[in-house]
């Protein structure tokens, strides 16, 4: 009986509200209930809270408790969500991040020191380390400060206003300026001071990658072009009649199409229901006069330029010396005047954008402020830039008329594209558009689709059936010679029409510069400067006038092709600097004298005697007749990111690894096409990973970011398929060619990241000859079903017999596009980085003029489609951007959103007692009272593992009305490695993982930087803290999230050194914290988790095959582990690697590995007792192999035994370098 009673007073005692009172209770919620009016407790908190209010007191309370060692220094502040604005400036004093004492109730409970647990359960499985995330500091993107005004007004002055009468002092003294860094470490050299800075009209919805519409707070306001034609005495609706009908072309010219539901709603919301509309201004409305109004005063305004109609006289040869040569008029050529298109560039909705000065960006190192590096990125920070800008400041010629100027100079930085495409699915339908846009204006307003930043240049037409016709009656040898006859006069096409472009006013623009006045009311005097020019192979043969497929196939270096694999090697290097290809004047004059006058043949021994040493054309190159001798035509073409990878080494690749497949086994392939199917998708809108839904390896349909997928997810993909060693080759060789992707696409680029590009590039060549030599020669490998398809289908097209047995197949890597990939460097450090010039911009641009052919009546389809192009072009502002399918969430400024709606509301006891064997909910209600007591005292980290918490602690946490709000997707807003805002959208259901910041990193600085979970619940809750310890008792609402923890695979490592991807696997249901809680506001992002599809999956994990929230419905099971993909974005890339200049702040140190430079085949396990002495010593040299190494008879060495295994003459120099736009168009150039 004494036992019973201690025991049951032990119970009471347990249950005691405040000494005052001295009241005690049997169970937890009559004490809850009682001390909601205890006076006694009332008046204690009342007095508590005075003394908080007082500031000096709260000072010294806040200094004498000491920090935690394992807390951070940034707290999470009372509300869920982790603004910029509440986060303390790193090297801040500020000491409100230090939790507060209870003055009448002592010390705040502080975290326990916990000595760390073992890295594996009982069964061996990963188990997650107990200590837990550490908070991260939510930076938001911005621009360096702008300059402090001159402190002289003789400062201020360009050098080319100086007032000194020695004219070279002025040319040589340049006035270099800097500002001061950022927050990220970025800082601006100008070589002179700026006299119009557009980024101070930029705002944080500039940088952001998910925006809507930009803010236009200092935005000027420029109406159409047609109103600043005709004065500002007509109304704002002219030329239109009244507003009602301005509204509605607005919405008939606004570049869509179709007649949809999301159209109907812009009619209604932007028209119909606009104020000014009134239904009774339409009587009589007539579109086509209204358009035809429209065209009619458009063609008299001074800022745009209309389409205009010529013929290209192009020079047919007659193949005899008897006949002269005829001339054939080829009709269509749509174009606008180039100079035209400029001075409507600089006064368009996007002028305030355009940078007239150029700058070099550098980053300055947070460890070390005094190290600098340079930042590579938009064009006008380039070197190319820059050096144009001071070329005109010095050499820059003016105009007879104006021979004393001063008005300020600068360069009009002009980027080409262009590419033939389909205008339907069905038909023959083609067009050939160029776009040109402004290097000036930043390359994320290019890259916007419907900006407004890309201008239609031109359309440039085909040579018509009918040539054949004309030709035929003529030429003495047409039979025989039709082929290159036909090429010949395609090459003369296209540059005909640029001779037409290329116009004599834009000439003397060119020379003498035009003077435009600006958006700030200055006059400057604009140089234009080609820059750039992109598209993919086919056609860059035709714009460099040089051969397909002859024995010199680069467009920029006269490289043999027999040297085409030599990727990486030194003398590779060495071709590409010092044989730069130029341009044959002379020769090419010789040429055409000799197929003109004399009658021989375009391909006769005489003309191949002159040209076929460097692979060049009887062909004037429009752009150097045009422009002088002086235009550097091989440094126009730049490298090409979609055709010469993603669709051209990268499809050469997999296309031969499926080879391989079919080869290693019957089933192999099919288990490859399941395995991508099974893989999750990943991000939203173009820059995630999408389903794979068909068959990967028949490769059907397949645009370019097909590939990019393929690439991206490979490497679970194809694990364990091969035997070994092959597939670990296999395996390393995946991760190099995916990291050389990733680098290659970075939006910015350091000279670090550069260096590791430069590297990669080596060893990706190294690598790729080593597999040709060794796995594949190990497979006999045969053609694939659509190649032996695609092969009868041409024999059946030529009258051949058509064969159906499957041909042997090897891996080419004697083609243009490998030789390629050796140019990125190069061209990223003088032009910017790969996205500013990317012939994706162009392929965008086709949407629209598809979309305009849909809407012609199919007759003289191009001019329609110019005409619906500027009637475009006039009505729609650049202020009105698409809108993204995803939306923009509410504030960027926020770390993330989760809506409050409380539709799905749930009851939290009786969600826990609905199947009550799923072992996701053990201790549900605990856990989550753990992790919201543990916020709202401030903790700095996640409270879900606060074993100091007692029941009574638990009990001071309300959850008003027993209700918790689950909702279907979180928003997470982070900062990018290029000082962008972008999102992740989680969702439990698609995009369930999240990564937060580990804390293993504060003990070993070498520790993997993340920690992995499986969002299963997202939730709101309307909270109370009623406790003695409370700091406010109002209710709050509170945002968390229901995780499933993965840990790290026992016994396995990864890096960039192994060239492994981590590998992680789901905590097992033992481990106390397998499910927990956790605030959205330590979430880094969302990442992609791939299945390890090789090692299965297992029951192992949770007791239970039945129902479970830790499961997606009808799954019994889980995959016993993971990888995880560093290669789904750019972004996730670079924080793995640690240079992200973005990633700031976000306690991930720069990789170690960095500094490896490049691997060997040494590493896990050597093969080198399996390879010949020469096979080693190739190897070893082309690891080692560096221009700036000496050893130069170890190299020379080597050479020699090279020498007598390299082949001259390829049979197959690229399988791939037809793909033009899908083999829409065939140009049939030789």
């Amino acid at each position: 009986m004494r036992l019973l009673i201690s025991f049951r007073l032990l119970i009471i005692a347990n249950h005691k509200c405040v000494t005052e009172c001295g009241k005690a209770y049997s169970k937890a919620k009559g004490l809850a209930r009682h001390q909601e009016d205890c006076s006694h407790l009332l008046r204690i908190r009342k007095k508590s809270q005075e003394i908080r209010s007082r500031p000096a007191l709260r000072d010294i309370t806040h200094a004498q408790v000491p920090l935690p060692a394992s807390a951070s220094t940034v707290s999470e502040s009372a509300s869920s969500q982790a603004t910029h604005e509440s986060l303390p400036v790193q090297g801040s004093d500020d000491h409100s991040s230090l939790p507060p004492m209870d003055i009448d109730g002592g010390p705040q409970h502080l975290s326990r020191s916990v000595s760390p647990a073992p890295c594996t359960t009982a069964s061996g499985r990963p188990r997650r380390n107990y200590r837990l995330p550490k908070r991260i500091r939510d930076i938001l993107p911005e621009l360096p400060p702008p300059l402090s005004p001159p402190e002289h007004e003789s400062e201020a002055r360009a050098p080319s206003e100086s007032s000194l009468p020695i004219r070279r002092v002025t040319l040589i003294v340049w006035d270099y300026v800097r500002t001061l860094a950022n927050q990220f470490g970025l800082w601006r050299e100008y070589p002179r001071r700026p006299t119009f800075d557009p980024d101070v009209c930029v705002g944080l919805d500039h940088l952001s990658n998910s925006h809507d519409t930009p803010s236009t707070d200092h935005v000027p306001d420029h109406g159409s072009s047609v109103q600043e034609a005709s004065g500002s005495n007509q109304p704002s609706f002219w030329p239109f009649p009244n507003k009602s009908i301005q509204l509605l072309m607005g919405w008939l010219n606004n570049g869509k199409t179709s007649k949809s539901e999301s159209e109907a709603n812009t009619l209604v919301r932007e028209c119909l229901l606009h104020p000014e509309f009134r239904t009774e201004d339409m009587k009589g409305f007539n579109a086509n006069r209204e358009n035809q109004r429209m065209d009619h005063e458009h063609r008299k305004s001074k800022f745009r330029s209309h389409f205009r109609e010529s013929s290209v006289d192009i020079l047919v040869p007659s193949g005899s010396p008897s006949r002269p040569p005829q001339h054939h008029l080829v009709h269509g050529l749509l174009h606008r005047n180039l100079t035209s298109v400029i001075a409507d560039a600089f006064n368009d909705q996007l002028s305030h954008l355009i940078h007239y000065s150029p700058f070099k960006l550098f980053h300055q190192s947070p460890s070390n402020p005094s190290q600098n590096e340079r930042v590579y990125g938009e064009v006008y920070t380039s070197d190319a830039f820059i050096e144009e800008f001071k070329n005109v400041q010095l050499h820059g010629e003016l105009p007879p008329s104006d021979p004393h100027c001063k008005r300020e100079r600068t360069v009009a930085a002009l980027m080409f594209s262009s590419d033939a495409t389909h205008l339907a699915d069905f038909g023959n339908a083609k067009a050939w558009p160029v776009y040109v846009m402004l290097g000036n204006i930043s390359k994320y307003v290019r890259s916007q689709p419907n900006s407004g930043a890309l201008h239609h240049l031109a359309y440039i037409p085909l040579l018509p059936d009918s040539f054949n016709d004309f030709a035929s009656k003529f030429h003495t040898s047409w039979r025989s010679k039709k082929d290159e006859i036909k090429a010949h006069c395609r090459r003369e096409l296209m540059h005909g029409a640029w001779e037409i472009i290329l116009d004599k006013e834009f000439i003397d623009a060119y020379r003498y510069g035009i003077v435009i006045k600006c958006i700030d009311g200055i006059e400057r005097r604009i140089y234009p400067r080609i820059f750039s020019y992109s598209a993919d192979y086919p056609e860059k043969v035709l714009l460099a006038t040089i051969r397909d497929k002859g024995l010199f196939p680069c467009p920029r270096c006269l490289v043999h092709r027999s040297e085409l694999q030599n990727l990486g090697l030194r003398r590779d290097h060495k071709t590409r600097s010092e044989k730069i290809r130029a341009y044959l004047g002379d020769k090419i004059a010789t040429a055409r004298r000799a197929i003109y006058d004399l009658g021989l043949g375009i391909r006769s021994s005489a003309v191949e005697l002159l040209l076929r040493s460097t692979s060049a054309v009887p062909t004037a190159n429009a752009f150097v007749e045009r422009l002088g001798e002086n235009f550097k035509l091989s440094a126009m073409f730049t490298v090409d990111l979609l055709h010469e990878i993603e669709l051209g080494t990268w499809k050469s690749l997999f296309s031969h690894l499926i080879r391989i497949l079919y080869s290693a086994g019957e089933n192999l392939v099919s288990t490859l096409d399941e395995r991508y199917r099974l893989v999750p998708v990943f991000g939203s809108g173009g820059n995630g990973i999408r389903r794979f839904c068909s068959n990967s390896s028949e490769m059907k349909q397949m645009a370019a970011h097909n590939f990019e997928d393929l690439l991206q997810c490979a490497i679970p993909c194809f694990d364990g398929l091969l035997p070994e060693p092959h597939d670990r080759h296999l395996r390393k060789l995946l991760y190099r060619f995916a990291e050389w992707h990733a680098l290659a696409k970075l939006r910015m680029h350091s000279d670090t990241t550069l260096d590791l590009l430069d590297n990669l590039t080596r060893e990706i060549g190294h690598l790729l000859r080593h597999f040709r030599d060794n796995t594949c020669s190990a497979f006999s490998t045969m053609e694939l079903p659509r190649e032996v398809a695609a092969r009868q289908r041409r024999q059946a097209s030529n009258q051949q017999v058509t064969s159906v047995t499957r041909s042997p197949k090897s891996l080419n890597l004697s083609t243009i596009k490998l030789h390629f990939m050796g140019d990125y460097v190069f061209h990223i450090r003088r032009l910017g980085t790969t996205d500013s010039y990317s012939t994706q911009l162009g392929e965008q641009a086709h949407q629209i003029v598809k979309r305009l052919y849909r809407v012609t009546n199919k007759k003289n389809a191009l001019r329609q489609i110019g005409n619906k192009y500027i009637r475009h072009r006039a009505l729609c502002s650049a202020k009105k951007w698409e809108e993204r399918e995803a939306g923009h969430f509410r504030n960027l400024r926020d770390h993330h959103f989760i809506s409050h709606s409380m539709d799905n509301a749930i009851n939290v006891y009786a969600f826990v007692r609905e199947n009550p064997g799923d072992p996701a909910k053990k201790g549900f209600i605990p856990k989550l009272k753990n992790h919201l007591l543990g916020r709202l005292q401030g903790r700095t980290f996640d409270a879900d593992m606060h074993e100091d918490f007692s029941d009574a602690d638990r009990n001071t946490i309300r959850i008003r009305n027993g209700t918790i709000f689950r909702h279907q997707t979180a928003q997470i807003h982070y900062t990018t490695y290029d000082v962008r805002r972008d999102y992740d959208t989680l969702n439990p259901r698609n995009r369930s993982f999240c990564m937060v910041a580990s804390a293993d990193t504060e003990i070993d600085q070498n520790a993997h930087p993340f920690w992995y979970a499986q969002v299963i619940g997202i939730f709101h809750a309307d909270v109370q803290h009623t406790g003695a310890n409370s700091r406010d008792f109002s209710w709050r609402t509170m945002e968390f999230l229901w995780v499933r923890w993965l840990g790290f695979e026992p016994g396995y490592s990864s890096g960039r050194r192994l060239a492994k991807l981590p590998k992680i696997g789901f905590v097992p249901e033992g481990d106390e914290y397998s499910f927990s809680f956790l605030d959205p506001a330590q979430v880094i992002r969302g990442c992609h988790l791939i299945p390890a599809f090789s090692q299965g999956r297992t029951n192992d994990l949770l007791s239970t095959q039945g129902q479970t929230e830790a499961r997606q419905s009808g799954e019994t099971d889980d995959w016993a582990n993971y990888y995880v993909n560093i290669f789904a974005g750019c972004d996730m890339y670079m924080r793995y690697i640690g240079l992200g200049i973005g990633h700031r702040d976000s306690n991930v140190a720069a990789n170690p590995d960095l500094e490896q430079g490049k691997d060997g085949l040494e590493e896990e396990g050597s093969d080198d007792e399996n390879l010949s002495e020469e096979q080693i010593l190739r190897t070893r040299r082309d690891e080692e192999d560096d221009p700036e190494d000496g050893e130069e008879e170890f190299y020379e060495y080597l050479e020699a035994i090279e020498a007598g295994n390299e082949n001259e003459e390829a049979d197959e120099v690229d399988d791939s370098a037809s793909d033009f736009d899908d083999n829409i168009v065939d140009y049939g150039v030789l």
